[in-house]
């Protein structure tokens, strides 16, 4: 069978290994990855007298020698089989100052409390030296054959938790996360090599842990579709996934950052000096996500030339800028706890500093990753202690507003008529699956279908005609007072004088009634303004006077 590609762990301090990979890897090599396009089907494996190595639930795949070249031919002709894709060899990423803490913000974050507690963090790479006096290692898992322990012959991995989660004590350094929980995967030998089907188990079994954050320094320059599955699956499952660019820029061979860091799944991070420069190693190109200090960087180590545990070493590479920005990340989940992955994913690209020209560029991505400068209120876009944070407050806790697709709430932004709906029927509990559609420019898969359907059923809400109810229109004010006033029977009694609410008009009675049960309020010049359009903050405001 033939020899089979590289998967390298880009680095600087490490290029020297791809000559000893074979020799290595001679073994794995003869492995390969099947997946199955519905269930991992054993009856088939054992008729082809493959010999399974690893099972990988998440994306019904498996790690299998088999017999010859011959049954791998046969194989990939079976109509239960999705691809069978050869197992690669990765190779360790290099690292790098303490000053790259003070950069990211780090320091700030910690000022403010937000040091990743309770944040669980997979480094898929050599090991982590648990007796390492300045490491704290939660658990972990060996994926190197042979080998079931998850210590660190090489330094690499022990380097990267360094920089992560490094104890903030009185020796050493201090990480940016350093109360995270700290998991060794260990795919990487002592000599900075591995396989795709142990770096594919190595996720898997962050997986199945069940962890928040999984950083890969390491890179392949091959585009293995068995990890590409497993990092979307990963993805999928909530787990934010973290991974260095790559170190070959100056061999001038790529166009983009290497892989996985490559994969949509997956955040890519380029290096940058102090000066804030790209890194004359680091890779980009269009999928170049974020930049992190990347030279330079003092970090826990191991020295097998020593007796003692308590190693250091300065190091640099794309492999150290990864877990700058996967502690970073740390900070923020620990500070919006209920925000998705892919929400905190586009708050920490936001909060980036701007490098390079103006906007999203391929060299340094979004930008300088950056953590929180100030105490997070609920969603990043809002303050602490304002008129509208306890309404706001208040409608979350009980499950009537998520935040926006990017993880801001917009208080000001305008809210539509199909928000509007959505937020009534969370509130009163309506049949959000009622599929008895009256409005023809209402998706039958819209979010708001099932609650705009019900509204109608129950006489809280009417359409702007007998037919179209024109669910993406800003709602006003004066109208969200008549859905209110229908929807709680709310009755006016007493009457107020705003100035612009004349008696003549449709939502005078629904004002006034909405106004007597302390459901809305005006402004302070005595104005109700009916006919603005209703903001975000404004509506939370009123919904949380209503619900209990």
């Amino acid at each position: 069978m033939k020899k089979l590609s590289f998967l390298a762990i880009s680095a600087v301090l490490f290029s020297g290994l791809a000559s000893t990979a074979a020799a290595e890897t001679d073994n794995a090599s003869e492995r390969v990855i099947i997946s199955f396009k519905e269930e991992i089907d054993y009856e088939l494996l054992e008729e082809m007298g493959a010999e399974i190595h690893e099972e990988f639930d998440a994306i019904s795949a498996v790690s299998v020698t088999l017999p010859d070249e011959a049954t791998v031919q046969s194989a990939s002709i079976d109509s239960s089989i999705e691809y069978i894709e050869e197992n690669s060899v990765v190779r360790a990423a290099a690292q790098a100052s303490t000053w790259g803490y003070r950069s990211v913000k780090a320091n700030t974050a910690s000022s403010l409390g937000y040091t990743g507690k309770g944040v669980k963090i997979a480094i898929i790479d050599s090991g982590i030296n648990s007796k390492h006096p300045d490491l704290k290692v939660a658990g972990g898992v060996s994926k190197i054959a042979n080998s079931s322990a998850y210590t660190d012959g090489l330094g690499h991995g022990t380097h990267v938790a360094g920089v992560i989660g490094a104890q903030n004590n009185s020796i050493g350094t201090v990480g940016v996360a350093p109360d995270a929980q700290l998991y060794s995967v260990k795919v990487l030998s002592t000599k900075g090599l591995g396989t795709l089907e142990g770096v594919v188990a190595g996720i898997q079994w962050a997986i199945d842990q069940k962890v928040d954050i999984i950083n890969m320094s390491l890179t392949t320059v091959t585009n293995d579709q068995t990890l590409r599955d497993i990092t979307k699956k990963a993805y999928d499952a909530g787990i934010l996934i973290v991974a260095a660019s790559g170190n070959e820029r100056e061999s001038g061979l790529y166009s983009d950052v290497l892989y996985p860091a490559r994969f949509p799944s997956v955040i890519a991070v380029g290096s940058v000096s102090q000066l804030n420069r790209l890194s004359y190693f680091s890779n980009y190109g269009p999928s170049q996500e974020l930049v992190a200090p990347g030279e330079n960087i003092l970090s826990s180590f191991v020295d097998g030339t020593t007796t003692s545990q308590n190693d250091y070493a300065i190091s640099e590479g794309t492999s150290v800028a990864s877990p700058f920005a996967a502690g970073t990340f740390a900070q923020y989940m620990e500070a919006y706890p209920h925000l998705s992955n892919k929400q905190l994913r586009e708050t920490v690209k936001r909060a980036a500093t701007d490098l390079g020209p103006k906007g999203r560029d391929n060299q340094f991505g979004n930008g300088l990753v950056q953590s929180l400068e100030t105490k997070a209120a609920l969603f990043p876009d809002l303050k602490n202690d304002v008129w509208y944070s306890e309404p706001i407050q208040k409608i979350f806790d009980r499950n009537i507003i998520t935040g926006l697709s990017d993880g801001t709430y917009r208080p000001n932004a305008t809210i539509t008529r199909a928000e509007a709906v959505t937020m009534l029927g969370r509130a009163l509990n309506l049949d959000k699956s009622n599929t008895k559609h009256r409005f023809s420019d209402v998706s039958k898969d819209s979010f708001a279908a099932g609650y705009i359907n019900s509204a109608f059923e129950l006489g809280y809400i009417k359409g702007v005609t007998a037919t179209k109810f024109r669910p993406n229109d800003p709602i006003k004010r004066g109208d969200m007072a008549m859905i209110l006033q229908a929807a709680y029977g709310l009755t006016s009694t007493q009457q107020t004088a705003f100035t612009d609410v004349p008696e003549s008009m449709y939502y005078y009675d629904a004002i006034q009634a909405a106004f007597s049960s302390n459901a809305v309020t005006g402004y302070k010049d005595n104005t109700f303004r009916p006919k603005n359009p209703i903001t975000r903050a404004e509506n939370a405001q009123f919904m949380s006077n209503l619900v209990k």
